[in-house]
């Protein structure tokens, strides 16, 4: 057995590589969330700003034992470097993720990051647990953080989403596509700060990123590149011409029954005017109208966002599992 680095530069090792993580991920989500092929080779093998991504597989022969990727942070967090690691089902208990473990740990150390944080998506709803937080527990992480996985399965009944659309005085919205107007550019890079500040973090090793509007357009070409597509709404004050609340929702074309909640937030100032429902049922209403096939959005909230918990249950959103986020100090 020996550990191949993979980069997204060869294709038929990137080829094996994603299989690996997104068979795994079939096998154990009843949802499969995460990028589509295109989506995480665009992210590999691209130069942001931001982001740095790669990964080790370990190999024996031909044949391909378990991976793990990891996502290096260039501007905030760089302290901090995640990994997810995935094993092939029929080669688990024999110490491939350990290995892969060691050689992250490895390379984490030799190029200066002292926290190592990973998610594990399989959790029981309510307990978190599952065989992959026994295995970080194991060897030496600690739970810092979970969040409330949910589903919504579209199509949603237009007489739903009709009896949750309701006028909210004092407020109009606005929406685009893939990129942000540049009349809001600047206050939408406020929100988008503002919710990095707001979210729930539990005891995570986290700094809150501070969006420009460089990094929003860098971000929606990256999106771009990778196929994907974006659906954003949002709600502005109207007497103060202030952008007060927004959600965004998208997907790819990879995976066409795989779409995502990415973000929604309402401006601290702005809050009690039931704005969440305000810019989500618009926005999925949008997005839903342009399906060819059944889909199911997913979406993340920490327990104690009650407020936009309610929203997604007003939706139909149902849990269905618990994301757990774990954290090695390096030292």
């Amino acid at each position: 057995m020996h550990i191949v680095t993979v980069d997204g530069s060869d294709p038929e090792i990137f080829k094996q590589f994603f299989q690996v993580r997104e068979a795994v991920r079939r096998e154990e989500l009843e949802f499969p969330v995460g990028m589509g092929p295109e989506e995480a080779r665009v992210l590999m093998t691209g130069q942001h700003s931001d982001v740095r991504a790669d990964g080790l597989g370990l190999v024996d022969g031909d044949t391909w034992l378990g991976i793990a990727w990891l996502d290096w942070w260039l501007l905030d967090n760089t302290q901090t470097v995640e990994v997810e690691l995935a094993v092939v089902r029929s080669y688990r208990r024999r110490g491939i993720a350990t290995r892969l473990l060691d050689a992250v740990i490895e390379r984490a150390r030799a190029q200066g990051r002292r926290v190592l944080s990973g998610f594990d998506l399989t959790g029981d709803p309510v307990t978190g647990e599952s065989a992959s937080t026994a295995f970080a527990a194991a060897r030496g992480f600690v739970r810092k953080h979970a969040e409330l996985h949910q589903v919504l399965e579209l199509p949603v009944p237009d007489e739903q989403l009709t009896s949750l659309e309701q006028p909210t005085p004092g407020y109009e919205l606005i929406h685009w596509r893939e990129h942000a107007p540049d009349e809001w550019l600047e206050q939408f890079a406020a929100l988008l700060s503002g919710m990095a500040v707001d979210v729930p973090t539990g005891d995570r090793t986290v700094e809150a990123t501070r969006w420009t509007p460089e990094l929003i357009r860098e971000s929606e070409d990256r999106r771009i590149a990778q196929g994907r597509f974006t659906y954003t709404t949002a709600a502005v004050h109207i007497a103060s011409g202030e952008l007060a609340a927004y959600t965004q929702m998208g997907g790819t074309p990879e995976t066409p029954g795989r779409l995502n909640q990415y973000d929604a937030f309402v401006r601290r100032s702005r809050r009690g005017h039931r704005l969440g429902i305000a810019v989500k049922a618009p926005n999925l209403r949008a997005i839903q109208a342009e399906l060819t096939q059944p889909a199911v959005v997913h979406t993340w909230n920490a327990p104690e966002n009650a407020p936009m918990i309610a929203v997604n249950d007003k939706l139909g959103f149902r849990p269905v599992a618990q994301r757990t986020q774990w954290e090695l100090d390096l030292g």
